[in-house]
Protein backbone atom coordinates (compact mmCIF):
# COMPACT_ATOMS: atom_id res chain seq x y z
CA UNK A 1 0.00 0.00 0.00
CA UNK A 2 1.36 3.48 -1.14
CA UNK A 3 2.05 5.95 1.63
CA UNK A 4 -0.69 8.51 -0.14
CA UNK A 5 -3.35 5.68 0.56
CA UNK A 6 -1.78 5.40 4.32
CA UNK A 7 -2.67 8.93 4.69
CA UNK A 8 -5.76 8.99 3.41
CA UNK A 9 -6.96 5.61 5.41
CA UNK A 10 -5.22 7.50 8.38
CA UNK A 11 -7.55 11.00 7.71
CA UNK A 12 -10.94 9.22 7.05
CA UNK A 13 -10.37 6.89 10.32
CA UNK A 14 -9.71 10.24 12.37
CA UNK A 15 -12.65 11.74 11.04
CA UNK A 16 -15.28 8.28 11.67
CA UNK A 17 -14.07 8.67 15.49
CA UNK A 18 -14.41 12.41 15.52
CA UNK A 19 -17.99 11.85 14.43
CA UNK A 20 -18.88 9.01 16.11
CA UNK A 21 -17.87 10.81 19.71
CA UNK A 22 -19.70 13.92 18.63
CA UNK A 23 -22.80 12.01 18.14
CA UNK A 24 -22.42 9.88 21.20
CA UNK A 25 -22.08 12.14 23.38
CA UNK A 26 -24.68 14.70 22.85
CA UNK A 27 -27.12 11.37 22.89
CA UNK A 28 -26.74 11.00 25.87
CA UNK A 29 -28.89 14.22 26.86
CA UNK A 30 -28.83 17.67 26.95
CA UNK A 31 -25.64 19.02 28.49
CA UNK A 32 -26.55 21.95 29.26
CA UNK A 33 -29.35 20.78 31.47
CA UNK A 34 -26.52 18.53 32.85
CA UNK A 35 -24.34 21.85 34.06
CA UNK A 36 -27.25 24.24 34.69
CA UNK A 37 -30.58 23.56 37.33
CA UNK A 38 -33.23 24.28 34.82
CA UNK A 39 -35.20 25.62 37.90
CA UNK A 40 -33.51 28.53 38.53
CA UNK A 41 -32.99 29.93 35.17
CA UNK A 42 -35.46 31.01 32.19
CA UNK A 43 -36.01 29.17 28.93
CA UNK A 44 -34.49 32.75 27.44
CA UNK A 45 -31.36 32.23 29.84
CA UNK A 46 -30.85 28.24 28.80
CA UNK A 47 -31.07 29.07 25.34
CA UNK A 48 -28.22 31.91 25.51
CA UNK A 49 -26.07 29.30 27.27
CA UNK A 50 -26.67 26.42 24.58
CA UNK A 51 -25.55 29.05 21.69
CA UNK A 52 -22.77 30.12 24.02
CA UNK A 53 -21.39 26.57 23.95
CA UNK A 54 -22.74 25.48 20.41
CA UNK A 55 -25.62 23.12 21.89
CA UNK A 56 -28.36 25.25 19.67
CA UNK A 57 -29.76 23.50 16.78
CA UNK A 58 -30.63 19.92 16.02
CA UNK A 59 -27.06 17.43 15.95
CA UNK A 60 -26.42 17.53 12.58
CA UNK A 61 -26.63 21.58 12.57
CA UNK A 62 -24.24 21.59 15.47
CA UNK A 63 -22.06 19.16 13.87
CA UNK A 64 -21.35 21.00 10.55
CA UNK A 65 -20.91 24.21 12.90
CA UNK A 66 -18.38 21.74 15.05
CA UNK A 67 -16.35 20.86 12.04
CA UNK A 68 -16.07 23.90 10.33
CA UNK A 69 -14.54 25.46 13.94
CA UNK A 70 -12.23 22.62 13.80
CA UNK A 71 -10.83 22.76 10.20
CA UNK A 72 -10.31 26.70 11.78
CA UNK A 73 -8.70 25.48 14.50
CA UNK A 74 -11.16 26.38 17.01
CA UNK A 75 -11.87 23.33 19.58
CA UNK A 76 -14.73 24.91 21.51
CA UNK A 77 -14.48 26.24 25.19
CA UNK A 78 -14.86 24.86 28.36
CA UNK A 79 -18.17 25.32 29.84
CA UNK A 80 -16.88 25.36 33.27
CA UNK A 81 -14.61 28.39 32.98
CA UNK A 82 -14.63 29.61 29.32
CA UNK A 83 -10.89 28.41 28.61
CA UNK A 84 -9.99 27.42 24.56
CA UNK A 85 -9.99 23.69 25.36
CA UNK A 86 -7.20 22.80 22.92
CA UNK A 87 -4.87 24.74 25.30
CA UNK A 88 -6.43 23.30 28.54
CA UNK A 89 -5.79 20.12 27.24
CA UNK A 90 -2.25 21.02 25.75
CA UNK A 91 -1.49 22.08 29.53
CA UNK A 92 -2.12 19.01 31.04
CA UNK A 93 -0.46 16.43 27.89
CA UNK A 94 3.30 16.72 29.18
CA UNK A 95 2.28 15.01 32.61
CA UNK A 96 0.75 12.55 30.44
CA UNK A 97 3.89 12.22 28.42
CA UNK A 98 6.38 12.10 31.52
CA UNK A 99 4.09 9.03 32.70
CA UNK A 100 3.65 7.48 30.01
CA UNK A 101 7.32 7.96 28.82
CA UNK A 102 8.96 6.94 31.74
CA UNK A 103 6.52 3.64 32.20
CA UNK A 104 7.20 2.31 28.26
CA UNK A 105 11.24 2.60 29.28
CA UNK A 106 9.91 0.53 32.76
CA UNK A 107 8.20 -2.07 30.44
CA UNK A 108 11.20 -1.89 27.43
CA UNK A 109 13.88 -2.64 30.22
CA UNK A 110 12.29 -5.30 31.88
CA UNK A 111 10.13 -6.96 29.01
CA UNK A 112 13.16 -7.27 26.72
CA UNK A 113 15.78 -9.30 28.91
CA UNK A 114 13.05 -11.11 30.88
CA UNK A 115 10.49 -12.40 28.19
CA UNK A 116 14.61 -13.54 26.44
CA UNK A 117 15.76 -15.28 29.21
CA UNK A 118 12.32 -16.87 29.55
CA UNK A 119 12.30 -18.26 25.42
CA UNK A 120 15.91 -19.07 26.30
CA UNK A 121 14.82 -20.72 29.00
CA UNK A 122 11.23 -22.36 27.25
CA UNK A 123 9.97 -25.61 28.63
CA UNK A 124 12.00 -24.83 32.09
CA UNK A 125 10.56 -24.25 35.92
CA UNK A 126 12.51 -20.79 35.22
CA UNK A 127 10.02 -20.46 32.34
CA UNK A 128 7.05 -21.39 34.01
CA UNK A 129 7.78 -18.88 36.89
CA UNK A 130 7.93 -15.36 34.35
CA UNK A 131 5.03 -16.84 32.61
CA UNK A 132 3.60 -17.21 35.90
CA UNK A 133 4.26 -13.93 37.25
CA UNK A 134 3.84 -12.24 33.69
CA UNK A 135 0.03 -13.63 33.70
CA UNK A 136 -0.68 -12.17 37.61
CA UNK A 137 1.30 -8.49 36.40
CA UNK A 138 -1.59 -8.65 33.92
CA UNK A 139 -4.75 -9.72 35.46
CA UNK A 140 -4.35 -7.49 38.49
CA UNK A 141 -6.25 -4.38 37.83
CA UNK A 142 -4.31 -1.21 37.81
CA UNK A 143 -6.34 1.23 39.94
CA UNK A 144 -6.13 -2.05 42.72
CA UNK A 145 -2.32 -2.36 42.38
CA UNK A 146 -1.89 1.61 42.60
CA UNK A 147 -4.12 1.45 45.84
CA UNK A 148 -1.68 -1.29 47.32
CA UNK A 149 1.61 0.45 46.51
CA UNK A 150 0.12 3.39 48.57
CA UNK A 151 -0.94 1.31 51.25
CA UNK A 152 2.77 -0.35 51.62
CA UNK A 153 5.19 2.52 50.47
CA UNK A 154 3.20 5.99 51.88
CA UNK A 155 0.93 4.74 54.13
CA UNK A 156 2.93 1.87 56.06
CA UNK A 157 6.59 2.85 55.12
CA UNK A 158 6.57 6.80 54.57
CA UNK A 159 8.42 6.90 51.47
CA UNK A 160 6.54 8.58 49.08
CA UNK A 161 3.87 10.52 48.72
CA UNK A 162 0.43 9.17 48.25
CA UNK A 163 -0.27 10.86 45.14
CA UNK A 164 0.09 14.93 43.07
CA UNK A 165 3.48 15.87 41.65
CA UNK A 166 6.03 18.14 42.47
CA UNK A 167 9.09 16.20 42.93
CA UNK A 168 10.66 12.95 40.83
CA UNK A 169 9.56 11.18 44.21
CA UNK A 170 5.52 11.41 43.20
CA UNK A 171 6.73 9.87 39.48
CA UNK A 172 7.69 6.18 41.04
CA UNK A 173 4.35 4.71 42.02
CA UNK A 174 2.44 6.08 39.08
CA UNK A 175 5.26 4.59 36.64
CA UNK A 176 5.99 1.63 38.57
CA UNK A 177 1.73 1.01 37.80
CA UNK A 178 1.74 0.93 34.84
CA UNK A 179 4.99 0.19 33.79
CA UNK A 180 5.42 -3.55 35.93
CA UNK A 181 1.55 -3.74 34.22
CA UNK A 182 2.47 -3.67 30.66
CA UNK A 183 5.98 -5.41 31.01
CA UNK A 184 3.78 -8.00 32.28
CA UNK A 185 2.31 -8.15 28.77
CA UNK A 186 5.45 -7.16 26.30
CA UNK A 187 7.23 -10.32 28.52
CA UNK A 188 4.76 -12.59 27.15
CA UNK A 189 5.24 -10.81 23.26
CA UNK A 190 9.26 -11.06 23.32
CA UNK A 191 9.05 -14.39 24.73
CA UNK A 192 6.57 -15.63 22.03
CA UNK A 193 8.63 -13.88 19.31
CA UNK A 194 12.14 -15.14 20.80
CA UNK A 195 10.59 -18.78 20.56
CA UNK A 196 9.60 -18.12 16.87
CA UNK A 197 12.51 -16.64 15.71
CA UNK A 198 15.09 -19.48 17.21
CA UNK A 199 13.16 -21.79 15.25
CA UNK A 200 14.04 -20.40 11.73
CA UNK A 201 16.24 -21.79 9.56
CA UNK A 202 18.77 -19.14 9.52
CA UNK A 203 19.40 -19.63 13.19
CA UNK A 204 19.63 -23.34 13.02
CA UNK A 205 22.07 -22.65 10.33
CA UNK A 206 24.23 -19.80 12.36
CA UNK A 207 24.73 -22.69 15.16
CA UNK A 208 25.50 -25.00 13.01
CA UNK A 209 28.36 -22.98 11.40
CA UNK A 210 29.67 -22.61 15.21
CA UNK A 211 28.78 -19.05 15.76
CA UNK A 212 28.60 -18.17 19.52
CA UNK A 213 25.00 -17.70 21.47
CA UNK A 214 25.38 -13.78 21.63
CA UNK A 215 25.69 -13.56 18.08
CA UNK A 216 23.58 -15.35 17.30
CA UNK A 217 21.05 -13.56 19.68
CA UNK A 218 22.27 -10.27 18.09
CA UNK A 219 22.47 -10.96 14.39
CA UNK A 220 19.85 -13.54 13.63
CA UNK A 221 16.99 -13.85 16.28
CA UNK A 222 16.80 -10.26 17.92
CA UNK A 223 16.19 -8.92 14.06
CA UNK A 224 13.56 -11.54 13.12
CA UNK A 225 11.78 -10.93 16.73
CA UNK A 226 11.57 -7.35 16.10
CA UNK A 227 8.94 -7.53 13.25
CA UNK A 228 5.96 -9.39 15.57
CA UNK A 229 6.85 -7.09 18.13
CA UNK A 230 6.56 -3.85 15.95
CA UNK A 231 2.97 -4.55 15.43
CA UNK A 232 1.97 -4.87 19.18
CA UNK A 233 3.28 -1.79 19.73
CA UNK A 234 -0.08 0.54 18.85
CA UNK A 235 -1.36 -1.99 21.21
CA UNK A 236 1.26 -0.97 24.00
CA UNK A 237 0.37 2.69 23.32
CA UNK A 238 -3.33 2.61 23.83
CA UNK A 239 -3.34 -0.18 26.54
CA UNK A 240 -0.87 2.76 28.57
CA UNK A 241 -3.09 5.90 27.41
CA UNK A 242 -6.35 3.95 28.59
CA UNK A 243 -3.83 2.78 32.23
CA UNK A 244 -3.19 6.66 32.69
CA UNK A 245 -6.70 7.71 32.89
CA UNK A 246 -7.10 5.38 35.82
CA UNK A 247 -3.79 5.79 37.83
CA UNK A 248 -3.83 9.38 37.28
CA UNK A 249 -7.12 9.63 39.45
CA UNK A 250 -5.42 7.15 41.71
CA UNK A 251 -2.41 9.62 42.02
CA UNK A 252 -3.91 12.76 41.52
CA UNK A 253 -1.67 13.17 38.93
CA UNK A 254 -2.33 16.37 36.93
CA UNK A 255 -2.51 14.98 33.25
CA UNK A 256 -4.98 14.29 30.38
CA UNK A 257 -6.09 10.61 32.07
CA UNK A 258 -7.30 12.81 35.02
CA UNK A 259 -8.94 15.64 32.97
CA UNK A 260 -10.88 13.61 31.04
CA UNK A 261 -12.47 11.43 33.88
CA UNK A 262 -13.35 14.85 35.44
CA UNK A 263 -14.59 16.29 32.16
CA UNK A 264 -17.00 13.18 31.63
CA UNK A 265 -18.13 13.62 34.96
CA UNK A 266 -19.07 17.60 34.32
CA UNK A 267 -20.38 16.97 31.23
CA UNK A 268 -17.65 19.23 29.63
CA UNK A 269 -18.11 18.09 25.98
CA UNK A 270 -15.18 20.30 24.86
CA UNK A 271 -12.61 19.04 26.53
CA UNK A 272 -13.92 15.20 26.09
CA UNK A 273 -13.61 15.51 22.30
CA UNK A 274 -10.54 17.15 22.29
CA UNK A 275 -8.73 14.76 24.56
CA UNK A 276 -10.48 12.04 22.50
CA UNK A 277 -9.47 13.39 19.25
CA UNK A 278 -5.69 13.93 20.35
CA UNK A 279 -6.08 10.05 21.42
CA UNK A 280 -7.00 8.98 18.50
CA UNK A 281 -5.03 11.20 16.08
CA UNK A 282 -1.67 9.69 18.54
CA UNK A 283 -2.99 5.65 17.71
CA UNK A 284 -3.34 6.49 14.14
CA UNK A 285 0.15 8.00 13.52
CA UNK A 286 1.31 5.22 15.56
CA UNK A 287 -0.58 2.66 13.33
CA UNK A 288 0.83 4.83 10.25
CA UNK A 289 4.66 4.49 11.76
CA UNK A 290 4.42 0.89 12.47
CA UNK A 291 3.21 0.22 9.26
CA UNK A 292 5.88 1.97 7.63
CA UNK A 293 8.52 0.03 9.96
CA UNK A 294 6.84 -2.97 9.18
CA UNK A 295 7.84 -3.11 5.84
CA UNK A 296 11.08 -1.43 6.44
CA UNK A 297 12.13 -4.38 9.03
CA UNK A 298 10.45 -7.16 6.61
CA UNK A 299 10.82 -5.93 2.92
CA UNK A 300 9.17 -9.16 1.84
CA UNK A 301 6.01 -7.66 2.98
CA UNK A 302 6.83 -4.44 1.46
CA UNK A 303 7.31 -6.57 -1.90
CA UNK A 304 4.02 -8.53 -1.43
CA UNK A 305 1.66 -5.38 -1.14
CA UNK A 306 3.28 -3.83 -4.07
CA UNK A 307 2.21 -7.13 -6.12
Amino acid sequence: MKLAARLLRAVISLWLIVTFVFVALRLTGDPVIAVLNPDDMTKDMMDSYRKLWGFEGTIGEQYLIYITNVMHGNFGKSILNGRDAFATVMERLPATLQLIGASAAIMILIGIPVGTWAAMKAGSKWDALVMSFSTFGFAIPNFFFGLLLILVLSVTLHWLPTGGTGSPLHLIMPVITIGVAKAAVFTRFVRSAMLDALKLQCVTSARARGLSGARVLIRHVFPNALVPLATILPLLVGGMISAAAVVEAVFAWPGIGRLIVESVAQRNLAIVQVIIMLVAFVMIVTNLLVDLLYAWLDPRASAAAAN
